[in-house]
């Protein structure tokens, strides 16, 4: 097996990580998490200022280094029945099930800076964990329980709102400083809002879905994917605005930023974001949603009527 400081040398003589993954007998996805520390699909969350000091970082996804996905076999049905019996008669199970939050833990020092690279890398990191208990929760194609397909539509309203808030403010502070201060801004801002709009289909498409149809998990595994994508590629943006801005300018932005998000923010991206979709810009946090409950049924509480995160 070779050594980090080999497959280092390599990277640093811009060998790919196919190339090196070919030249030692390795998976390229096994080259980069050698180099780096981390997995290649992405599965690990470090925060923007964290990766700027790893060694071997591509400039974007390393999804692609990733390897495919094993095939899984037909179960017995029998086994699974079983299975599934044992589930039901499990009552400490039952109980911790109920009592699973997927609302992502609160955010660790933020009242300790205002640089726009923590702010919205601390908003990345919490779409991720909606990302991870969405996906942990089977749907209706891998047999997942009524209550289960409700519970991942309630998590499906929650990334909405976290997701139109966080868009909505970069939109505002973010976008237009980039344009503004980065060498090819307009190109890169452009692309994120691409991005943005082709993740927004997918959940507009399941808006007023109970979760319980085929299309949902055809959705989430679209959306999914796509906001990955989206995030890593934000995160790239990101470590270059770190080495070009200086942390004056950040911190000015980042305050408009976390200013926005606690007192909500009615400027242009907030009204075209309002046309785009036909919904308002969320309130600012703790403030009353302007319609009401958005769903009724199971919520991830267990209190109907509400998925507001």
């Amino acid at each position: 097996m070779p050594t980090k400081e080999q497959l280092r040398e390599l990277v640093r003589a811009g060998r790919s990580y196919e190339d090196i993954g070919r030249l030692h007998g390795i998976p390229p996805g096994q080259a980069y998490m050698i180099v780096t520390g981390l997995p290649a699909d992405g599965s690990t969350t470090v925060g923007p200022e964290a990766l700027r000091e790893i060694e071997g970082i591509l400039p974007g996804s390393s999804q692609h280094l990733s390897n495919p996905p094993a095939a899984t076999p037909e179960g017995d049905q029998g086994v699974l029945a079983w299975l599934k019996s044992r589930a039901v008669s499990d009552s400490q199970m039952q109980q911790a099930a109920a009592a699973r939050t997927a609302e992502p833990p609160p955010v660790q020092g933020a009242d300790e800076t205002n640089d726009v690279i923590s702010a919205i890398g601390w908003d990345h990191n919490q779409l991720k964990y909606l990302l991870e208990q969405l996906e942990a929760i089977p749907g209706t194609r891998k047999g997942g329980r009524v209550d289960q397909q409700h519970q991942r539509a309630s998590i499906v309203d929650m990334i909405r709102v976290r997701l139109s808030e966080h868009e909505t403010l970069e939109e505002e502070y973010f976008w237009p400083a980039v344009r503004e201060l980065l060498p090819g801004g307009d190109a890169l801002a452009d692309r994120a809002m691409e991005q943005d709009r082709q993740a927004n289909e997918h959940l507009q498409q399941m808006r007023g879905e109970a979760g319980t149809e085929d299309s949902f998990d055809e959705h989430v595994e679209k959306f999914s994917l796509l906001l990955r994508k989206h995030v890593a590629f934000e995160d790239h943006v990101l470590l270059e605005f770190a080495r070009t801005v200086p942390e004056d300018r950040r911190r000015e932005i980042g305050h408009s930023y976390l200013q926005g998000k606690r007192h909500g923010t009615s400027g242009p991206a907030a009204q075209r974001r309002q046309i785009d979709t036909g919904h308002a810009a969320p309130p600012a946090r703790g403030a009353p949603a302007p319609n009401g409950p958005a769903r009724n049924g199971p919520a991830r509480n267990g209190k109907a009527g509400t998925s507001e995160p």
